[in-house]
């Protein structure tokens, strides 16, 4: 698994997350007075008539209430661009290509929900804020190394978190880049009704977490920036490599205490919307018509050929590998599935099958994530070449059948 260029895998895939906030800079904030909104009215809740109209207008009335009775027409809903992105360590450097590329192209759309697994949870926050990020998103997925991410300390990290390598560089980029200019821009972006996403798992029942970064963002909390970061670290905490982060809280005035890692064991993508993308409740077909999903795989479709005879160990990760490479095809099916039922168009790509990826994207190379941004960008800078079907979904993709005509029978060897 940790030799494998793909990006499933439990080390590999889920690394990057956390390194990717990770740079040092200011942005620049122009936020000016908020203009307060308007209470709306209460949906259902029908304008009050005046009692007059009941003598003098008696068969008006008998209609309008009789219409009152009736149910609502369907509400045309505004198309949305939905963003789904994968983990994949510094593979993730494809991604951050592509969405340059689609701001060159002109063609780049205004997000209204975005998902992220593991590294794919800080590309998704920078494309969640849209093109200002763009310099960021590239600076960190060209120029990171794994010396600005975390520091190896085995066996005094073993001991104490039980881990290998010791997060705090990681805690102090986040606590610079995750400022205060970034939590007004993503505060600004929640209330306009957009929605980030980011998964990590919960290590006591396996299970992804997901959480809801722009509501922690405008939730008044006076820890609500510390908040956003400790998601963002766990989202990155690969078992093993990271220490877990806690997190507590109180039910019926008692404490607990949740442990969180990486949610690329327990789902590799994801979709959730925000406002105005319920399904109607009187099942209304394809009631998102009109609407775009987008997946972004920080990795190939595939796992790659093991060209060599594998020991052990390798026969133990790439098993692993193998698992996770099959969980995220079958999530994309069920993406694939969801958009032909509400009417969404599916789009998705991947890292091209015979494009050069480095053998493990846990180690942050410079020189390899350049080459994988510049892929991506390519890509994206013109016209994105996006594949409209699921994995497996054309001719010629399916698994073959063997009827073993082809097996050369061995000789019984002789006792």
């Amino acid at each position: 698994m940790l030799n494998h260029r793909a990006f499933y895998r439990v080390v590999p895939l889920m690394s990057l997350a956390l390194v990717a906030v990770a740079v040092a800079t200011s942005l620049g904030c122009n936020h000016g007075q908020k203009q307060v909104a308007k209470k709306p009215p209460v949906p259902g809740q029908a304008a009050g008539r005046p009692s007059e109209l009941l003598v003098t207008r008696p068969t008006v009335t008998t209609l309008a209430a009789t219409f009152d009775k009736l149910p609502a027409p369907p509400t045309k809903r505004k198309p949305l661009n939905a963003l789904v992105l994968s983990g994949g360590g510094q593979y993730a450097a494809f991604n951050a290509g592509l969405l340059l590329g689609w701001t060159s192209s002109g063609q780049r759309p205004s997000f209204d929900a975005v998902t992220g697994v593991s590294s794919g949870a800080l590309v998704g926050l920078y494309a969640f804020l849209g093109p200002k990020y763009d310099g960021r998103l590239q600076y960190f997925f060209t120029t990171l190394q794994d010396k600005d991410i975390f520091q190896y300390r085995p066996l005094r990290e073993l001991l104490s978190h039980g881990a290998i390598a010791n997060p705090d560089r990681m805690k102090k980029l986040l606590e610079t880049e995750i400022n205060e200019c970034m939590m007004m821009d993503i505060q600004d972006a929640h209330n306009e009704g957009r929605r980030l996403f980011v998964a990590t798992m919960n290590l006591k029942t396996r299970r992804p977490c997901i959480w809801d970064i722009g509501a922690i963002a405008c939730s008044g909390r006076p820890d609500a920036a510390e908040l956003v970061r400790k998601v963002s670290m766990a989202a990155a905490a690969i078992p093993g490599l990271l220490p877990s982060v806690s997190f507590e809280y109180d039910v019926d005035g008692q404490r607990f205490t949740e442990e969180h890692v990486d949610g690329g064991a327990s789902t590799q993508t994801f979709l959730r919307l925000g406002p105005g993308a319920e399904k109607p409740n009187n099942n209304e077909p394809l009631w998102l018509n009109g609407s775009n999903l987008y997946a972004m795989a920080a990795g190939k479709l595939d796992p790659p050929l093991l060209k060599d005879d594998p020991g052990f160990v390798r026969r133990l990760t790439s098993t692993i590998s193998a698992a996770l490479y099959a969980l995220y095809r079958s999530e994309l099916m069920g993406l694939y599935a969801f958009s032909s039922a509400s009417g969404m168009k599916f789009h998705m790509l991947a890292i091209p099958d015979d494009a050069e990826v480095p053998p493990n994207s846990t180690t942050f190379d410079p020189k390899a994530m350049k080459k994988l941004f510049a892929i991506g960008y390519d890509m994206s800078k013109e016209s994105i070449p996006w594949r409209l079907t699921p994995p497996d979904g054309e001719l010629g993709e399916e698994n073959p059948t063997r009827d073993a005509t082809d097996l050369v029978p061995i000789s019984p060897k002789k006792k």
